[in-house]
């Protein structure tokens, strides 16, 4: 039984925000799943609310697990930023735990994604 199997075990998850001029940025790292995916979605709405650089960058590339709940996440604040005129641009490198479910489920055809955050700043 792993820890994710373990309805006590508790997941982690620790975000950074940050201003690359004009541009939000908000960092996470740790786990994304049914107890985490709420404290993923204050962050990036943090993060909308906080950028005038007409875009918000998330990255994902120091998360170790990424769950059902938290693609459902990433979905609904992509459309949310959309709605906003502030697209979020999603920096995942070639982190496995986070690429993988992306493309199984085919949401990066939804998704801005980008492999680091230098290139989503400049894209």
């Amino acid at each position: 039984m792993t820890d994710r199997d373990d309805p006590s075990a508790v997941s982690e998850l620790v975000v950074e925000h940050r201003m690359a001029g004009e541009v939000a940025i908000v960092t996470v790292r740790g786990e994304v799943d049914a107890a985490t995916g709420a404290q993923l979605e204050q962050a990036v709405r943090t993060c909308l609310a906080r950028t005038r650089g007409g875009f918000c960058v998330l990255d994902l590339t120091a998360v170790r697990f990424l769950g059902g709940h938290g693609l459902a996440v990433l979905l609904k604040v992509s459309r949310s930023a959309e709605k906003l005129q502030q697209p979020l641009r999603i920096v995942v490198d070639s982190n496995r735990p986070v690429v993988a479910p992306i493309e199984i489920t085919g949401l990066e055809e939804f998704l801005a994604l980008y492999h680091s955050v230098e290139e989503a700043l400049h894209a």
